[in-house]
């Protein structure tokens, strides 16, 4: 059975006359090494979620002066930055699997911290959307790149722990861009307000995209220092030479043969993600809103709740994702996302119902905790299924899926529900609560039907492998 599987998979591939993979025997690279590159582009992808997140804390000095509805201020933190976001990732994607993923990353890096100082001096609305767009196409970059270098840095058995690393950072990086944008608006609010020649008095918010972003592009030094890795996992046409890149068509084949599995995982992750990046666009407005907080103290607060509880959730559900795996659960990258979702849904869903500021804080520790234990494995389950020259590809276009749902639609959500829904901006908790509600069962529906059509994609993978050490693992039948 294993060698009909094979013969089959590998001539959807190519043709008929194609033959497995012969697999990269040379070992993988050292430790040390390895983990300095996990560090690095967890940095890189840490300044990269200040940067994402930076105007969700400044939604209030923004919607005032350029005078904007909450639906519109939403656009900045949502479908500004995803507009070219995701087009270019497919791009990205395609490049990152043929040539240098580090000179990819260090230029986007370049481009989104030039990006970021440009909204500092934008003097309307257009151009502060612009600002953020062009944020969108230098992130573009990393994710592909960085997730497709780490797979070939690691073995099956270490690469979600690694993954879990790079991911996790994205909840420092979110949770210090309250906590720096925090303490920049107190420090510059007690300052002589800056003026730039022709541009004029800048307000506190554009003085804080300015300074994050000229400081942001320093995270390009230990990215120069990484060293491109050997390619693994490669699904050759021959059993000589290793084939580089593979056409289109042929990652066509591959989305049209484990379409079931990828439309599971990127229609209930991307609905998930929804929920939290909306949740995380406005839990700062629902307590400046609701429990009177100062702009800043909230940054503080729930600026270091996502940085530590967000982070270490990440690492604690790559480790148990491992553990199920252990226990013999093949479809463990699935199933532990699946149970950790459908517990956050309570406490997510009551934490802006609470009377007061200090239950409905307790209540997002719990939720934030537990929400933030997929991260890792969303993006190490396509990798466990994936050819080399197919990941960069494969992960784009998860993140063209997710970011239009969860970048650019979740802040909108909620918005939206508190616009035309409830038409009061003091109904913040409720759209927020009533979002989690309708989105958390559709997303642990869809989970437990891609179940089965996981399995059966990591037999496939097995098949054209042939082992567990090169990027597919081994699956017990």
């Amino acid at each position: 059975m294993v060698a009909l599987a094979t013969s089959s998979v590998v001539a959807g591939f190519r043709n008929e006359a194609a033959t497995p993979a012969l697999t990269v025997t040379e070992p993988f690279p050292a430790s040390r090494a390895a983990w300095y590159v996990t560090g690095a582009l967890a940095i890189t992808n840490m300044v990269s979620y200040v940067e994402r997140q930076i105007p969700t804390l400044m939604f209030g000095p923004i919607k005032h002066d350029f005078r904007l509805s909450d639906t519109k201020v939403s656009l900045l933190a949502g479908f500004a930055f995803v507009l070219f976001y995701v087009g270019f990732g497919l791009f990205i994607g395609r490049l990152a699997d043929r040539t240098s993923r580090k000179r990819i990353i260090a230029i986007g890096i370049a481009l989104w911290g030039f990006a970021t100082m440009s909204c500092g001096v934008a003097g309307s609305f257009v151009q502060l959307f612009l600002g953020r767009v062009m944020v969108g196409v230098g992130e573009a970059t990393l994710g592909p790149s960085a997730i497709s270098m780490l797979s070939d840095y690691f073995p099956t058995g270490k690469l979600a722990r690694a993954v879990s690393v790079y991911t996790g950072a994205q909840y420092l990086g979110a949770g210090f861009a309250l906590v720096l944008g925090g303490l920049a608006i107190h420090v510059v609010d007690s300052l002589r307000q800056p003026v730039l020649p022709i541009i004029g008095a800048l307000h506190p918010w554009q003085t804080t995209f300015l300074v994050v972003g000229a400081v942001g592009m320093l995270v390009i030094v230990p990215v120069l220092f990484i060293a491109e890795p050997k390619r693994r996992g490669l699904l050759n046409a021959s059993n000589v030479v290793p084939s580089r890149s593979l056409p289109v068509a042929d990652t066509v084949k591959f989305v049209r043969q484990n379409w079931k599995t990828l439309g599971a995982h990127f229609s209930a992750f991307s609905i998930s993600s929804a929920m939290g990046f909306g949740t995380v666009a406005w839990i700062p407005t629902y307590f400046i809103r609701i429990h009177h907080w100062a702009a800043h103290d909230i940054g503080y607060v729930y600026g270091l709740m996502l940085a530590l509880l967000g982070g270490a959730g990440v690492l604690a559900g790559a480790r148990f994702g491992e553990w199920l795996a252990s226990r013999g659960f093949q479809d463990a990258y699935f199933r532990a996302p699946l149970i950790a979702l459908s517990l956050t849904g309570i406490p997510a869903a009551l934490a802006t119902l609470m009377p007061n500021a200090e239950a409905s804080l307790i209540l997002l520790v719990f939720s934030t905790f537990l929400s933030s234990f997929p991260v890792a494995l969303i993006i190490a389950s396509l990798q466990l299924i994936a050819p080399n020259q197919m990941r960069g590809q494969v992960v784009s276009l998860y993140f063209f899926v997710a970011n239009i749902f969860g970048v650019g639609l979740g802040p909108t959500l909620v918005a939206m529900i508190t616009d035309y829904v409830y038409h009061d901006e003091m109904a913040i908790g409720y759209s927020l609560a009533t979002a989690t509600v309708i989105i958390t069962p559709i997303v642990a529906l869809i989970l437990w039907l891609g179940l089965s059509p996981y399995r059966d994609s990591l037999a496939r993978a097995a098949a054209w492998a042939g082992r567990g050490d090169e990027g597919a693992p081994l699956c017990r039948a």
